[in-house]
């Protein structure tokens, strides 16, 4: 069996009113139920199963050899907590659960390995260009081909390479750490600069177009301000009119 890297055991919330242990409990009590996860623990670590050894069980559980032997005895043949065949015990509901934990580890390691073998094929790529050997030797031009001095192998390997390029481009997130200011803050900069931008319809502007500079998002709204003051200072009509202002009546 495999080598189990997860050392951890999913334990029931209601295992103590488990009809079999409900009646093992009433012979041995809180100790009892304390002595059978003691033995279920052992049994993990021994990959689910383990020989019929009181001695043993005794020494790794930390109990007495005289409790184990009795306890264990009960637990396989009154209680039928454990399943045996003379020599060996072992609990079902373990061995399934060791099962899924191999397969979950095996599953794991699949992908991982798929990853290794993909970045392996995209390394192998750079690694064949280096040996067909592109030179450095100029091209030379006629009036209807480019003739460069590498093979055509060369050259389709480069444009698949290229296709990875702009693909790991397209698929790289955009990163925009632009904070939409509030109305206080746009005004507190209006008041630092001295100009005679409104807060409030700057706000609403790019509230409305989704804080837009044309087609692209805003990077630096104190830029824009700036844009504005200098609209304004110019004796230039402002590009930007916001039309059906709410606030008009307030002002």
């Amino acid at each position: 069996m495999a080598k189990l890297t997860k050392r951890y055991i999913n334990h029931d919330e209601n295992a103590s009113r488990d009809e079999k242990i409900l009646k093992m409990r009433e012979k041995y009590g809180a100790r009892g139920y304390g002595l059978f996860w003691e033995i279920v623990e052992y049994l993990f670590s021994n990959n689910g199963k383990a020989e019929i050894n009181a001695k043993v069980v005794s020494l790794a559980i930390g109990e007495d050899v005289r409790t184990v032997r009795n306890f264990l005895s009960d637990c396989i043949e009154v209680y039928q907590l454990f399943e045996t065949d003379g020599t060996y015990f072992w609990s079902k509901r373990l061995i399934s659960h060791i099962d899924q934990i191999i397969a979950i580890s095996a599953m794991k390691s699949k992908a991982v390995q798929k990853r290794y073998e993909n970045k392996s094929v995209n390394l192998s790529l750079y690694n064949d260009i280096d040996r067909h050997g592109i030179t450095n030797e100029p091209y030379t031009c006629t009036t209807d081909v480019l003739q460069l001095n590498n093979s055509t192998g060369t050259i389709n390997k480069i444009k698949e390479i290229n296709k990875i390029n702009d693909y790991c481009r397209e698929k790289k997130p955009q990163q925009n750490n632009f904070l939409k200011p509030s109305i206080e803050e746009i005004e507190a900069y209006c008041m630092e600069r001295k100009n005679a931008v409104d807060p409030i319809q700057f706000f609403d502007y790019y509230e409305a177009n989704g804080w837009k500079v044309g087609r692209n998002s805003m990077k630096d709204w104190k830029a824009a301000v700036r844009t504005w003051e200098r609209n304004d200072s110019s004796g230039k009509k402002s590009k930007v009119v916001v039309q059906n202002d709410p606030y008009a009546e307030l002002r």
